[in-house]
């Protein structure tokens, strides 16, 4: 029986979508070569964390309704440790932290893939052999392994490949790495905190790999 793990507090779930930074990204590649690339990025992010939010806007509507047609006692955190009750609500917790911390991640990789094709001009995929090489390419070595090489990064790397492709169990790559997430009864429990961490990591580095790939596309259309 695979372990539940949730945090109790209501503010775990609490919006943690940062608009105005997103805006200001969008605001650096309107108009360029890679306007779209970070467009798709964009969605992907926005959307992941409309998703997280809803256990939240669900538990803040349904107190505001009823304290306003009659003010009761008790608190918003009273009424979502009734929820909690619930072990239907507990698994859904559990399974949209899971999956919104894949999906920020997939997009986070997703979006250096689709900068390196556009940079390139050749289609480039994560399992490639020389996928660390054509980074490392463009990029060079010491950018390349602050946003794709460091210990956080990949280690969320391989928690999302184990959840998605190894049932959420940890590989014997993944024991090998640090930080390790939480790991309980041999299986990788993600929080609404871990979801919120990896937001939060990757955002500047989300802001270096725009900045640094519009440097190189300029570069390359001087060069050409």
């Amino acid at each position: 029986m695979k372990a539940i793990f949730i945090e109790s507090g209501l503010s775990s779930f609490e919006d943690f979508h940062d608009g105005e930074w997103l805006e200001k990204v969008a605001g650096l590649v309107k108009g360029t070569d890679i306007d779209s690339v970070v467009e798709e990025f964009a969605i992907h992010w926005w959307g992941s964390a409309r998703a997280f939010v809803l256990p939240w806007v669900l538990v803040n509507g349904v107190y505001d309704v009823v304290t306003i047609t009659s003010p009761v006692e008790a608190s918003r955190q009273d009424l979502w440790n009734e929820y909690l009750k619930t072990n239907a609500f507990r698994v859904a917790l559990w399974k949209l932290s899971e999956g919104m911390y894949c999906s920020i991640y997939y997009a986070y990789e997703n979006l250096i893939v689709n900068l390196l094709r556009e940079i390139r001009g050749a289609t480039v995929r994560v399992t490639d052999r020389g996928f660390n090489k054509a980074l490392i390419g463009i990029y060079g070595e010491k950018f390349a392994n602050r946003i794709w090489n460091n210990s956080f990064i990949s280690v969320s790397r391989e928690v999302r490949n184990c959840i998605v492709h190894n049932g959420g169990k940890p590989s014997i790559k993944l024991l090998n790495m640090k930080p390790l997430p939480l790991i309980k009864d041999g299986d990788i429990l993600i929080s609404a905190s871990d979801t919120r961490d990896l937001y939060n990591t990757l955002k500047p580095a989300v802001h270096e790999i725009i900045e640094e790939s519009l440097k190189k596309i300029t570069t390359r259309k001087v060069a050409g």
